[in-house]
C-alpha cells in the first residue's frame, strides 16, 4: 500500500489534532496546503481511509487517524517525505517565538525513576550542554516525560532579529579537552526522511558523558548558515544566544562554508537524552514535537560555554565521495569469477561463532547476501566477518561501461510481492553509510537493507546482461525508464535499481540477538579469499 500526497497529508492532519475532526476543518487545512478540494470530496477520501484502516468515524464528531494510520504516515510515500524533517524545521521556526514566551520543545519518554532521570540531566545542564536552562520532567510512575529545548529557538530568535537562516545539517561533534574539534558525522537535512540527530542518539554515536566525565567524546549538534553581512548583527546578540558553541567562515568543525557565509554550530536539542541512550536506559524520543509556553518549564542551574572560532584541519566527506573512491579499487573479472571486491566488517563475540556459522547460512540461503560468499576470521576475543558490500556491484558495472549512480541507502519493505521503500537517505547528504544507521531497524523478514541506483535507459539491456554473466544476488530489481520504483523518483530518461544491502547477512545476525559492531565499505579483500555459505 502506497498513498497518494491529498491522503497522506489527511492523515498528517488528523495526526496532529488530540480530537475528533470533521470535514470542514480538514478542507481548510488541506487548502492551506495547495489542495483545493471541497468537503465532499474531503469525505470520499476519509471513506477511502477507513476502509483501509487508516482512519476511524467518531459518531457525528469527525475521524481520528488509528495506529495503523499513524504507523502508515510514518511509512508512505517516500519521495514526499524527503523533505519533511527540513519542512518541519521551517514550520516550527515560524511558529516560535522565543522572546514571547513560545517554544519549541522536543519530547522524550524515559522508563526509570524520577530521582535518576533528574540527577542525569541535571548533570547535562550544570555542564553546559543543552539548549537554555529551562526542562520539563513529569513523573508518570511507569517512566519518565522530559521536554527539552530544540535549537530551532535559536534559529527563530535569529530571524526575528532579521537574520535568515539556512539549514544545512545534523551531525555529532568531537570533543577534546572539553573543547569542540570537528564534526565526526553528519546527515543533510534535505537527504534524509528521518531526524539526523535521532538517526545518531539511536545508533549510540554519541558520548556526552565522555564529554562530561573526562572532556573527550561526541556531541549531538546542528549546523546552519547566514550570509557573510550579517556577521555583526550576529556577533551583537550572541550573548543572548545560549547553546552555540563554533562559528566562522571558510572551515567551521570541518564543514566548508566559505567566505560569503558563516557557519554557525548549536547544540542539539537532544543533548540532554543521550546520556539515557549511552547508558541502555530505554528512551523514546520525539524531535521537535510541539511548541509549548516557556514558563511552563523548570529553570535548572546551567555553565555558559566558551564559543569556538577556531578554524578546523579537516573536511568531511561525505558517503558518496567514499563510494566512487572505493569502486577504484574493485576488479573483479565476471569471466574469471576472482578479483578485489570491498566488504562490510563486523565483529562479535568469539563465543558465538558456531551459532553464527549456522544463522549466517540460513541468511545466505535465504538469499540476503550480494553473492552466496562471506569470510570470517577469529582473532583474539572476537570473529571477524566480511560480506561483500553493494558498492563492489558498482566497480564491477562500472569497468564494464555501464555508469550507474548510487542515490540511496535505505529501509526496504516487502509485503506480498509489492515493494517500497520506507526510509532512506542520500549518499551525497551523510557522511555515514546509511546502512549503518539503519542496521538495527531491519528484520531481515519484510523489511531489508538496500541501496537505490540511477542508470540511463539506453544501457538497461546491458545492465540485464552483465547481472547474468555476474550470476550473484546483488540486484533486485530494475525499473522503466522514467517511472519510480519502489516509491523512489527518478530523473528523466533513467531507470531505478534496487541493490541488495551487504549488510543484511550481519543485520540477521543482530536480529537473531548475537551482537555485532558492524564498519561498512570498510575493506578490500580477494574473492576466492571468501567461503561458500554451501562449503561451511
Amino acid at each position: 500500500m502506497d498513498l497518494d500526497r491529498k491522503l497522506i497529508e489527511i492523515l498528517d492532519i488528523l495526526s496532529k489534532y488530540n480530537e475528533p475532526v470533521g470535514a470542514k476543518i480538514i478542507a481548510k487545512e488541506l487548502s492551506k496546503r495547495g489542495y483545493k478540494i471541497g468537503e465532499r470530496a474531503v469525505r470520499y477520501h476519509l471513506k477511502l481511509l477507513d476502509s483501509m484502516g487508516l482512519t476511524k468515524k467518531v459518531g457525528y464528531l469527525g475521524r481520528i487517524i488509528t495506529e495503523k494510520g499513524l504507523e502508515e504516515l510514518e511509512k508512505a510515500n517516500i519521495s514526499y517525505r524527503l523533505g519533511n524533517i527540513y519542512s518541519n524545521i521551517l514550520e516550527k521556526v515560524i511558529l516560535s517565538d522565543y522572546q514571547a514566551g513560545l517554544v519549541v520543545v522536543n519530547r522524550s519518554i524515559v522508563y526509570t525513576d524520577y530521582e535518576k532521570a533528574l540527577s542525569l540531566i541535571k548533570k547535562v545542564y550544570e555542564n553546559g550542554l543543552a539548549i537554555g536552562d529551562r526542562v520539563g520532567i513529569v513523573d508518570r510512575e511507569k517512566y519518565i516525560e522530559l521536554y527539552t529545548l530544540c535549537s530551532l529557538n535559536l534559529d527563530g530568535f535569529l530571524v526575528k532579529n532579521g537574520i535568515p537562516v539556512y539549514h544545512i545539517c545534523g551531525g555529532i561533534v568531537k570533543y577534546e579537552n572539553y573543547e569542540p574539534v570537528e564534526f565526526k558525522e553528519i546527515i543533510k537535512y534535505k537527504a534524509t526522511s528521518i531526524d539526523p540527530l535521532l538517526a545518531f542518539i539511536e545508533r549510540k554515536k554519541t558520548d556526552v558523558l565522555g564529554i562530561i566525565e573526562n572532556g573527550e567524546g561526541y556531541l549531538p549538534a546542528n549546523f546552519r548558515v547566514i550570509g557573510a553581512n550579517y556577521r555583526e548583527r550576529f556577533e551583537r546578540i550572541i550573548k543572548k544566544l545560549d547553546g552555540v558553541i563554533s562559528y566562522g567562515s571558510e572551515n567551521v568543525l570541518g564543514l566548508d562554508v566559505g567566505e560569503e557565509h558563516i557557519g554557525i554550530v548549536m547544540i542539539g536539542g537532544l543533548s540532554p537524552i543521550a546520556p539515557f541512550v549511552e547508558k541502555d536506559i530505554p528512551t523514546e524520543i520525539i524531535p521537535m514535537s510541539s511548541i509549548v509556553r516557556l514558563s511552563s518549564l523548570h529553570k535548572l542551574e546551567k555553565k555558559s560555554l566558551k564559543i569556538s572560532t577556531k578554524k578546523a584541519n579537516v573536511r568531511i566527506k561525505t558517503a558518496l565521495s567514499k563510494m566512487i573512491n572505493l569502486m577504484a579499487h574493485v576488479n573483479y573479472d565476471i569471466y574469471e569469477k576472482d578479483g578485489d571486491v570491498i566488504v562490510n566488517i563486523g565483529y562479535i563475540d568469539k563465543k558465538y561463532l558456531d551459532e553464527a556459522l549456522d544463522i549466517l547460512k540460513e541468511a545466505y540461503s535465504k538469499g540476503l547476501g550480494i553473492s552466496d560468499r562471506f569470510g570470517y576470521e577469529v582473532l583474539k576475543d572476537k570473529v571477524k566477518i566480511k560480506t561483500i558490500c553493494a558498492v563492489t556491484l558498482d566497480g564491477i558495472i562500472n569497468n564494464l561501461g555501464v555508469p550507474i549512480i548510487p542515490k540511496y541507502g535505505g529501509i526496504l519493505e516487502v509485503r506480498e510481492e509489492e515493494m517500497r521503500f520506507i526510509d532512506i537517505i542520500k549518499y551525497s547528504g551523510t557522511s555515514l553509510d546509511p546502512h549503518e544507521i539503519f542496521f538495527n531497524k531491519v528484520d531481515c523478514e519484510t523489511t531489508f537493507l538496500a541501496g537505490f541506483r540511477e542508470i540511463h535507459r539506453i544501457c538497461r539491456e546491458e545492465l540485464e546482461r552483465i547481472i547474468e554473466l555476474l550470476e550473484w544476488n546483488g540486484i533486485k530489481c530494475i525499473g522503466e525508464p522514467n517511472n519510480e520504483l519502489a516509491g523512489v523518483k527518478v530523473n528523466k530518461d533513467m531507470c531505478g535499481v534496487i541493490t541488495i544491502g551487504g549488510a543484511n547477512p550481519l543485520s540477521f545476525l543482530n536480529e537473531n540477538e548475537i551482537s555485532v559492531e558492524i564498519k561498512a565499505m570498510h575493506e578490500i579483500t580477494k574473492f576466492s579469499e571468501l567461503i561458500s555459505y554451501k562449503d561451511i
